[in-house]
């Protein structure tokens, strides 16, 4: 092996060296790709038993597909060393993250229950991780967990001979169960044990036990009580105590079964957590604690049909498409936590800014990550409104020669004749609009007469004349920096959801579009995005970034009524005409989940999207549904009657898509391309990239589709397109 070349893989920076080998990131010159590439010591492959049990549980790593499981492209032996070939993400273990001390209840509980929902997965395939520990959990900037190792850490054995042969380390020995120091058969509540050992520290800042050497350990996890985080760190509910108590018992039969049987335990005890602390997390007290799923208290009315779908990979899933009509009572439940993320607004990934780190770590990782992949800087908000109380939390400021509110953004009559049909080449209406800065996010009002547009870093909502081209209002979203916005139907309300810089603010605003005035701002989950709502405007659905799931609010009471649990990180929904079906884009997961609407909290179907998909959108006729993904530059098309889906390569980094409104044509904003790109669905080419300036991040298509609109973040400029001859 060369200095920089290791079979087909160019090595190009070393991100981690320990007992297990060497972690680099490389490049796949095959694929043409960057990889976290971990070469394990060339010693372990003489050892034929070693090198036997690498490869078959490395082939069983590889084919868990649950997203919390560090995706394996390849694994094998090159140049006399066994490797194995993963995914690169952005992101820190969780070991140095604790270097900056405990963390909150909440987020501690959010994160290992992410480690459990990997640890179910492989036990459910057979494979027991057996090396649980901080150094093996990366946590993205977003807080979604990765969990690595699998299928290293089982070939380390389970005696005290075996760990000094393969060169363990006290970071190894700190998490280990007790019947691992023994010649005792061991199963998946090993797992358990470390697990909670992991929670244990993530509650106080310090491994459980003080020992340093392996006497010293081996004494401790055999013999010594484990420790009881609420008397170490204040605000520590002490429920959590005899959770880390059980999770930590000395005998596996004493433990919890299952590691989700231990984060379920652990989410319940969070319901004795003082108020200040829920509410620090932007998350209303009574609601801050909840199990991961909710339970319907009602039905649908009728039986549903099935539709088939089939998913990317050709495979074919039956779909349940179900009637129209009441769904039965509202479906109750408390949101499911979530962790607090890194500052910023919407993952707007800045050049040149993107700092890789491995997903793959050794015993000791050597890396840090600095990641600034945000619309722009987010400069925080001010105290948020009167929930429910119909207090104004936001203010409206005239321009001059304005008026204060414009008319009714309700729709206007909906036309007798069929839309105008759509150019291949649209063409570009005068002069960019000059609006405030940071327009980050652009909704067309139901009428057509007028668009909101968020401004984060300012703080407001401005409203555009789309006759007069100009901005007539600007509304203060007190609540905090306004990210996504939606209409009801009949353009009476918008939505606009709020996050500050650490989300310790995450809202909707309920917006009176006859007054421009919000009249209710609702605390909902940690960094709400962009929401849509039902046919009949009752229901609100809120894709929650941090927490991995889908809040559904009553748009009356502002009240939950039901939440959908999806893969990280939902950052769009889209709502069929029928009000039957969701689809919601999960950028880190790489799909799109497919939600049953009339049976709350049922997640039908995972489609695969691309890497990390961004937005998605419904065709006017519901045929289609678009989903643009981020990281991969390219559309995929997802046919609702045969579910084929097609793909093509679009500009670069595309962030939003829409229709137009006679369904032939799809537009696209690239921001990292300066370009809208135009898709013809039904040849699926891109038939023209207009660059439209600086960063464009949101594309909105008038309710006629005469015209596009797409907002350039750095320019602070809004360019109009005339879609139609």
């Amino acid at each position: 092996m060369s200095a920089r070349e290791f079979g087909h893989y160019r090595l190009e920076e070393m991100l981690g060296v320990g007992g297990m080998g060497e972690v680099w990131r490389a490049r796949d010159t095959r694929r043409d790709r960057l990889v976290a590439l971990k070469l394990l010591p060339e010693h372990l492959n003489r050892d034929s038993e070693f090198a036997s049990r690498f490869r078959r549980e490395s082939h069983v790593a590889a084919r868990l597909r649950e997203p919390h499981v560090i995706p394996i492209h390849d694994y094998g032996e090159l140049d006399g060393r066994l490797f194995i070939d993963m995914r690169l993400v952005d992101g820190r273990d969780l070991g140095r993250l604790l270097e900056d001390g405990p963390l909150a209840p909440e987020r501690a509980v959010a994160l290992v229950s992410q480690v459990a929902d990997a640890l179910e997965a492989a036990h459910a395939d057979g494979l027991v991780h057996r090396d649980v520990k901080p150094s093996n959990v990366l946590v993205t900037p977003n807080d979604f967990v990765y969990v690595v190792d699998f299928g290293i850490a089982r070939s380390i054995g389970s005696t005290r001979t075996s760990l000094t042969i393969t060169g363990a380390t006290v970071g190894t020995l700190d998490y280990m169960a007790p019947e691992r120091f023994t010649d005792q058969p061991i199963d998946g509540r090993v797992d358990v044990y470390s697990l909670a050992c992991v929670l244990s520290q993530c509650l106080t800042g310090r491994r459980p036990f003080g020992g340093e050497d392996l006497p010293a350990l081996l004494y401790a996890h055999l013999y010594a009580d484990p420790p009881r985080p609420s008397q170490l760190v204040p605000g520590v509910p002490p429920a959590l105590d005899d959770v880390v108590a059980r999770g930590m018992a000395k005998r596996p039969e004493d433990r919890y079964a299952t590691p989700r049987e231990l984060t379920d335990a652990a989410r319940a005890a969070l319901h004795e957590a003082p108020a200040p602390v829920a509410a620090a997390w932007g998350t209303p007290a009574a609601t801050a604690t909840a199990p991961r799923s909710v339970e319907p208290a009602g039905t649908a009315t009728a039986p549903p049909t099935v539709l088939g779908l089939r998913s990317g990979d050709g495979t074919h899933n039956s779909v349940q498409q179900l009637p129209s009509g009441p769904a039965g009572p509202p479906f109750g439940g408390p949101p499911h936590p979530g962790p607090p993320g890194t500052p910023g607004s919407p993952p707007r990934r800045r050049r040149g800014r993107r700092v890789a780190l491995v997903t793959a770590l050794v015993l000791v990782l050597v890396a840090a990550g600095v990641v600034g992949w945000l619309w722009q800087r987010d400069d925080g908000g001010s105290g948020t409104g009167a929930a429910g109380t119909g207090t104004p939390g936001g203010t409206t400021e005239s321009t001059p020669g304005s008026t204060l509110a414009p008319e009714s953004s309700a729709p206007a009559t909906p036309p007798s004749e069929p839309p105008a049909t759509s150019l291949a080449v649209p063409t570009q209406v005068g002069d960019p609009i000059q609006v405030p800065p940071t327009p980050g996010f652009l909704a067309v009002a139901p009428n057509g007469r007028y668009a909101y547009i968020a401004h984060r870093a300012e703080g407001i909502v401005s409203v555009l004349d789309l006759n007069s081209l100009g901005v007539v209002s600007r509304i203060r979203i007190e609540a905090g920096p306004p990210q996504f916005i939606t209409f009801s139907p009949d353009g009476s309300r918008a939505y606009v959801t709020v996050s500050n810089a650490d989300y310790t603010v995450n809202a909707v605003a309920f917006l009176d579009t006859t007054t421009n005035r919000v009249i209710q701002s609702v605390p909902v989950g940690l960094r709400p995005f962009a929401p849509a709502t039902s046919p009949d405007g009752r229901l609100l659905y809120v894709p929650l970034h941090n927490e991995g799931r889908v809040q559904v609010l009553d748009t009356t009471s502002g009240t939950q009524v039901a939440s959908y649990t999806v893969p990280a990180n939902p950052h769009w929904i889209a709502v069929s005409a029928d009000g039957r079906t969701g689809y919601a884009a999960n950028h880190e997961s790489d799909v799109m989940s497919v939600l049953d609407l009339a049976d709350a909290g049922r997640v039908l179907q995972q489609i695969p999207a691309g890497d990390s998909p961004h937005s998605v959108a419904i065709s006017p006729d519901g045929s289609l549904v678009a989903v643009v993904a981020y990281d991969s530059s390219e559309l995929r098309l997802l046919d609702t009657a045969s579910g084929e889906v097609r793909t093509l390569p679009i500009g670069l980094r595309p962030q939003d898509v829409s229709w137009a409104a006679d369904g032939r044509h799809l537009y696209t904003a690239d921001v990292e391309g300066d370009t809208m790109s135009v898709v013809d669905t039904e040849i699926l080419e891109v038939t023209a990239s207009p660059t439209t300036g600086n960063s464009p991040t949101s594309v909105a298509v008038s309710p006629d589709g005469e015209r596009a609109y797409v907002t350039n973040l750095d320019d602070a400029t809004v360019v109009v397109y005339q879609l139609t001859a």
